[in-house]
């Protein structure tokens, strides 16, 4: 699980930094648009949110990694895990959120 959710990480942290540059590109334009640039500050915190969900997840898997060596509780790992999956679940959400979204507004910024 871990690996993948370092992939997911790489991945969302690569986009961040994408949008982030395609950000300082429309706001050193001369015609603003500002209808498109506040849909990319949306879909920053949406990949923001993911990547914290992200980390989240990877941070509940270890504790319950640890809690299932140190504490040896089957309950308290299983809870710790599930969270981890709801966490990682919920950044994946967001992810597929971010990708429909992504599609309206290059659209929309294409004028397509």
């Amino acid at each position: 699980m871990l690996p993948a959710i370092g992939l997911l990480v790489l991945s969302t942290s690569n986009f961040i930094i994408s949008l982030d540059k395609e950000l300082s590109g429309l706001e050193k334009d001369k015609v603003k648009r500002h209808e498109i640039i506040r849909l990319k500050i949306s879909q920053l915190k949406r990949l923001g949110i993911a990547n914290s969900c992200l980390y989240g997840s990877a941070l509940l898997f270890l504790v319950a990694g640890m809690s299932k060596a140190v504490i040896l509780n089957n309950d308290l790992f299983f809870i710790i895990m599930l969270s981890g999956v709801v966490t990682t679940t919920a950044a994946l959400v967001f992810l597929f959120i971010h990708s429909l979204k992504s599609v309206q507004i290059r659209q929309k910024h294409l004028k397509i």
